[in-house]
């Protein structure tokens, strides 16, 4: 019976709710980070919402209210 090789190559995985990211290199070293999650206020459903493709919506240039994606 022959036995085959697995070649991995390098993996990264990225917790959304937490902002921990883990590195697992080719060669078995792994790098764990955290980063800040970055979150706001959503002004309409009254929630801590993540930033992405959340928006600002205002009058003559001014910030007024911060919307969450589902509430814009």
């Amino acid at each position: 019976m022959e036995a085959a090789g697995l070649a991995m190559g390098e993996m990264e995985i990225i917790k959304l709710n937490t902002g921990e990211k883990t590195i697992y290199a080719i060669d078995g070293t792994i790098i764990k980070e955290q980063s800040p999650i970055e979150i706001n206020w959503c002004d309409k459903c009254d929630k801590w919402k993540p930033k992405d493709f959340g928006r600002y919506d205002g009058a003559q240039g001014l910030d007024m209210i911060w919307l969450c994606a589902e509430c814009k």
